[in-house]
């Protein structure tokens, strides 16, 4: 106990010259530099008293904070002397329209101003035998709670599409009750406030609330509205009928539907906010909008490709480019589509891009240079179409030339044979240029060659050679007459 004394005794004798220091001198060490300040900056800096702050303006608000909703629904009176739904009678169906203004005052509450208008289907069992409505206004004051953003797991990070609402407020009632005897329709007992506002009561409730996008919600709604007036329900024009249920507590629940539109110019709704997203290491998605350059570098050719990754610099204008900032050329004969007059035939540039009539043979035996036939066949594979129809665009570029399409085999059979089938062969290839390529069919005449004009003479016969090359003599040839 003594050393604890001694200690204590210690300590406040070594810092009795500081706090002497401070209260004389009032200097501040930060960084190891003395700043004087006097009584007026030290509160203002250390104090809370700072009065050098800036006002919160709207243009540093970072979400939308207003919405307009509009629901549509059906009310039902229930816990009173005339209700809704009467067991053995049914249900008196009725209607709830809706419109609510709500300023969102934090990402979990918000304050809303709702105005009601509809009517509800009044009933009393066959005992009873009463019957009517109440047509209805309501105004209301409610507060809005997002239980879902009020209780947000730090570490969801799915997508925030649902939500659950709890409501509750004060409201003002106006309402026109009529109701009559179902024996005798001609007798009319009516109560009401003539729609004024002569009734204060409650309103509580919750609501589903889906996000379809960043402008518009869609949610179901369930409320309850206590009026606390034994008038709503009309029982009190009826002698005896308000003593069925004695206790003032007409009221009714409402079911609707809505949409919900979020007012304002930012990405977000307040109430959609995640309130600890700045926690969360990145940023926002924002933040990385704003963040976002596109074409640092500029556009110089102006082609719809950005510098950075453009692969020629000085496109011509009007020239389409490929993802590379290239200039296209469909025909890859060396002048880009701009500037040629044949964009799928290749040509010369002397001849604007397009054929010459002299290279017209060589370019159509060029075009179906690989069709070939297997053994006693005269069927197409599939797989030379493209070639066929490269050669039907020449064909129809080339439309006053006549050409003979002539059909080939290789040494195998007798000669009559392979003339037959060399026949068929030039058959098939004029038929598909005329049906699928639209080509002329005057322009074709059909010439079978058998087993003559072989493209490798050394094939006969044919066992003297290995198979691709009598594969390759099965083809058919374009000469032009």
């Amino acid at each position: 106990m003594k050393q604890l004394k001694l200690f204590t005794m210690l300590s406040l004798a070594l810092s009795f010259p500081v706090l002497t220091a401070q209260e004389n001198t009032e200097v501040v060490v930060v960084n190891s530099e003395p700043i004087s300040l006097d009584q007026q900056e030290w509160e203002n800096n250390y104090y809370g008293m700072n009065q050098n702050y800036v006002n919160f303006t709207s243009e540093q608000k970072k979400f939308k904070d207003w919405t307009l909703a509009i629901y549509a629904g059906v009310p039902m009176v229930q816990g009173s002397d005339l209700n809704s739904s009467v067991s053995g009678e049914g249900m008196k169906w009725g209607y709830d329209l809706q419109a609510v203004l709500t300023k969102q005052i934090t990402h979990a509450f918000g304050l809303g101003l709702q105005f009601n208008y509809g009517k509800a289907g009044l009933q009393t069992p066959a005992l009873g035998g009463y019957e009517g409505d109440v047509q209805y206004r309501v105004l209301s004051l409610i507060g809005d709670i997002n239980f879902s953003n009020l209780l947000r797991r730090v570490d969801n990070k799915s997508r925030y599409a649902w939500a659950l609402h709890g409501y509750g407020g004060l409201a003002t009632f106006g309402y026109d009750t009529n109701i009559s005897p179902k024996s005798n329709q001609r007798i009319n007992k009516k109560t009401g406030t003539n729609m004024g506002s002569g009734s204060l009561g409650i309103v509580g409730g919750g609501g589903l609330r889906y996000k379809i996008n960043q402008s518009i919600d869609a949610e179901l709604k369930a409320m309850y509205y206590y009026t606390g007036d034994e008038e709503f329900d009309g029982s009190t024009s009826v002698p005896g009928l308000s003593e069925v249920n004695e206790r003032k507590e007409d009221g009714m629940f409402v079911f609707n539907l809505g949409l919900i539109w979020k007012i304002g110019k930012h990405y977000e709704h307040l109430a959609w906010a995640d309130p600890l997203a700045d926690i969360y290491p990145g940023h926002s998605p924002q933040d990385l909008q704003d963040m976002l350059v596109v074409c640092a570098q500029g556009d110089k050719d102006d082609d719809g490709v950005c510098d950075d990754w453009d692969r020629e610099l000085d496109t011509p204008a009007g020239a389409r480019v490929d993802g590379a900032g290239r200039a296209l050329d469909t025909d890859l004969d060396g002048i880009i589509d701009l500037y040629d007059k044949c964009v799928t035939l290749a040509g010369p540039a002397e001849n604007d891009g397009c054929p010459t009539n002299a290279d017209s043979e060589s370019l159509l035996n060029f075009a179906i240079a690989n069709l070939e036939f297997t053994l006693d066949s005269d069927v197409i594979s599939p797989s030379y179409y493209p070639l066929l129809d490269r050669a039907a665009e020449y064909l129809k570029y080339y439309k006053d030339n006549t050409y003979d399409v002539i059909g080939h085999t290789d040494a195998r059979a007798s000669k009559a044979y392979n003339m037959n089938l060399s026949q068929r062969r030039a058959e098939a290839v004029k038929s598909y240029l005329v049906e699928k390529g639209g080509v002329n069919a005057n322009q074709l005449n059909v010439v079978a060659m058998g087993e003559e004009d072989l493209r490798f003479p050394e094939c006969k016969p044919a066992s003297k050679c290995p198979e691709w090359k009598n594969h390759a003599n099965r083809r058919v040839v374009f000469v032009l007459k």
